[in-house]
C-alpha cells in the first residue's frame, strides 16, 4: 500500500543593530548572504536518493521543512528507532557578516556526527546555493542546492575523510515539492523569514580544523535545544485476534492531510507525508521528537512479509481518520490499534 523510506530594520547607515529586547543581530534580507534559500525551503518534499555510501540508494525520502524560529527552517527525519537525520538552515553571525548556515545531524544507534557548513556561493537568480565547511571550506565537504519551479536538487560532496581528491559525490536527492500549506501557519506565527541572527558563530569553531563534531557534548546547537518543535508519543496495540510474528515490522506514519476520502485510499496524498518510522514487532510505544506543531493524521501498520509495502494481507489500524493537534513545544500522547487486515 505504501512504499517509503528509509534568517529588522535596515539601518540607513547600512550597518547592523541589536534588536531591542532580544539581542539579535539584524539587517535587511539582502544583506544576509544566502537569505533566499530560507524562502524556498518551507514545504513537504519527497524524491529519490542515490548514494555512494553503504546505506545505498532508496526510492523516496520524505521531509517536512518548516520554520522553527524567525530565522531558521528545519526538517527532522526518522527511518527507524536507531536512525535519524536532521537538517536545519539558520542565520549566523560569522566573519563580521550575517550568513545562512546549515546543520546536518546523522545518527545510527546513538552514534553519528554533526556537520556545520556555511553558505559560500549564491546565485539567487538561478536558485543556486553552495555550503561548505566553516574551517576547511570546500577542501573537506560542500553541499549544493538548486531550485527550479517545484523541484529541488541537493548534492553532497566529501573528501571521504581526507582519502580522495577532488571531492566525490556522497549523495544526491532529487525532490519535488508536494505542499506548502502545512508550513503556512508557522511562517505567519513566527514572521518568517526575518533577517536576524539565530546564533553567533564568530568563534565557535576557533582552533578546529573542520566544523564537524563526532560527539554531541560540544555541539554548539544540539538537536535537544531546537526551538518551537514538540514530541508525539504513540502507544501501539495489536488486536490479539490477528496472527503476528516476531519478524513482523511495524510502521507509524504521520501526514498533514488524510490519505483517505471516506474509505477510498488516495495514493496522491502521499505528498502530505511529514514523519514516519519503521519499528520492531515488539514495540509498544514510540516517541517522535522534534515534531513541527500542527494537525496530523496517524496511520499504523504491521508488515507481515517485511517488504515495506503495506498492502493485501498486511495489517493496519481501521481508524483511518485518526487525527490530533500538536501545539508549539507541546507534547501529545496518542493510542493506535492495529486491528484490520488489508484486503
Amino acid at each position: 500500500m505504501l512504499m517509503l523510506l528509509a534568517a529588522c530594520c535596515f539601518l540607513e547607515s547600512r550597518g547592523v543593530a541589536e534588536n531591542e529586547g532580544r539581542g539579535e543581530t539584524v539587517q535587511s534580507g539582502k544583506e544576509v548572504i544566502g537569505y533566499g534559500i530560507l524562502k524556498r525551503l518551507p514545504g513537504l518534499w519527497s524524491g529519490p536518493v542515490s548514494s555512494t555510501t553503504p546505506a545505498g540508494s532508496f526510492d523516496s525520502w520524505y521531509v517536512d521543512f518548516r520554520p522553527v524560529s524567525a530565522g531558521q527552517v528545519s526538517q527532522y527525519s526518522t527511518l527507524d528507532a536507531d536512525t535519524v537525520n536532521y537538517i536545519s538552515f539558520f542565520i549566523v553571525k560569522h566573519g563580521g557578516a550575517l550568513k545562512v548556515a546549515m546543520r546536518t545531524e546523522g545518527v545510527f544507534q546513538n552514534k553519528g556526527c554533526v556537520t556545520y557548513e556555511v553558505v559560500d556561493e549564491v546565485r539567487e537568480e538561478d536558485g543556486f546555493y553552495k555550503f561548505s565547511d566553516f574551517q576547511s571550506g570546500r577542501d573537506r565537504a560542500y553541499t549544493e542546492f538548486t531550485f527550479d519551479d517545484d523541484g529541488l536538487l541537493m548534492e553532497v560532496y566529501t573528501n571521504k575523510f581526507n582519502r580522495v581528491r577532488p571531492l566525490q559525490l556522497h549523495s544526491r536527492w532529487r525532490a519535488k515539492l508536494g505542499d506548502r500549506a502545512a508550513a503556512a501557519e508557522s511562517i505567519s506565527r513566527l514572521g518568517f523569514p526575518k533577517p536576524a541572527a539565530v546564533k553567533d558563530f564568530s568563534d565557535v569553531f576557533k582552533g578546529m580544523s573542520e566544523s564537524i563534531f563526532f560527539t554531541f557534548e560540544n555541539d554548539p546547537y544540539s538537536s535537544k535545544s531546537q526551538p518551537y518543535v514538540g514530541t508525539v508519543t504513540v502507544n501501539i496495540d495489536i488486536d490479539p485476534k490477528l496472527k503476528t510474528s516476531s519478524s513482523d515490522e511495524l510502521f507509524l506514519l504521520l501526514t498533514t492531510r488524510s490519505l483517505f476520502d471516506g474509505i477510498r485510499y488516495k495514493s496522491e496524498n502521499l505528498k502530505y507525508i511529514s514523519r514516519y518510522v519503521f519499528l520492531p514487532a515488539n514495540t509498544r510505544t514510540y516517541t517522535f521528537k522534534n515534531i513541527h506543531p500542527g494537525k496530523y493524521f496517524l496511520y499504523s501498520y504491521s508488515d507481515r512479509d517485511n517488504d515495506k509495502k503495506h498492502r493485501r494481507g498486511d495489517y493496519m489500524s481501521s481508524n483511518i481518520q485518526h487525527s490530533f493537534d500538536l501545539k508549539a513545544k507541546g507534547s501529545v500522547t496518542v493510542d493506535t490499534k492495529i486491528d484490520y487486515v488489508i484486503p
